[in-house]
């Protein structure tokens, strides 16, 4: 089976934040690999959009709903006797586990910045195009180079606190993709569409095609329907949706 390529679009703004921080937390794990300059530039420019989404809204309180949330779907699942109990017992201490975690600190996420001088110059700076440069930022060039051992010691120090909210996102983003199973679908001259049980809210959407397929999936939707439409890329005009059939695996996630 060639490999896939999964398009997502959330329905709610809670996992469209989660998503969001999903990305960035797995950007900064890539350049926190690799040390360099540039690497160091490109995992603070993440941190500090971190910061800035979780300054937008109560992002522990969002984190400890959505844990509650699928707590209570898990305890409905232990009822099914098919259902094997050992590894729902472990998800829901998992859960538990993380919202212990969660609970027990306290403090705005981002209030490290207001501590350590150099995070509140980069964050005043770091929307303007190149305004981290080095002449305007001479105490960054300073710390840029540092030796190795201080810069990861001080990043290790200003990121510590965000280990619950990155666990606790990724587990339950697993969830939720985990939560359906992949269903054959056809779109008719590169369209398809399908109406939603309101009854039961959607979460997620996630359409997979191949990864050598010369189309990509714009997927549009509310709580009631939602589209995919399939689009070939044209290299000096916009896209056009494609006129062939595509088959196409579709996941309704609900959890």
């Amino acid at each position: 089976m060639s490999e896939q390529i999964t398009y997502e679009l959330p329905l709610s703004e809670r996992i469209r934040t989660f998503l969001r921080l999903e990305d960035l937390f797995e950007q900064m794990q890539h350049f926190s690999q690799h040390d360099g300059e540039w690497q160091n530039r490109a995992e603070l420019s993440c941190l500090l959009d971190i910061f800035a989404i979780s300054s937008r809204t109560d992002l522990r309180n969002e984190i400890a709903k959505e844990i509650e949330r699928h707590t209570k779907c898990l305890v409905i699942f232990a009822q099914n006797p098919k259902v094997d109990r050992e590894k729902l017992e472990q998800s829901i201490e998992q859960l538990n586990a993380l919202n212990r975690q969660l609970i027990s600190s306290s403090g705005r996420i981002d209030q490290i910045i207001n501590q350590v001088d150099l995070l509140t110059c980069l964050s005043q700076r770091n929307s303007l195009p190149g305004g981290t440069c080095d002449f305007d930022l001479p105490a960054y060039h300073f710390w840029l180079n540092k030796p190795l051992s201080t810069r990861r010691e001080q990043i290790q120090s200003w990121t510590s606190h965000l280990n619950p909210i990155r666990q606790s996102i990724s587990l339950l983003l697993q969830f939720i993709r985990l939560s359906a199973a992949p269903t054959l679908k056809t779109a008719e001259s590169g369209f398809y569409q399908q109406s939603l049980d309101t009854n039961q809210p959607v979460h997620l959407l996630r359409v997979s095609l191949d990864q050598d397929s010369p189309y990509f999936a714009e997927i549009s939707g509310g709580k009631h329907r939602f589209t995919v439409r399939f689009m070939q890329p044209l290299e000096s005009e916009r896209p056009c949706q494609t006129q062939a059939d595509i088959d196409f695996t579709l996941s309704i996630c609900q959890l």
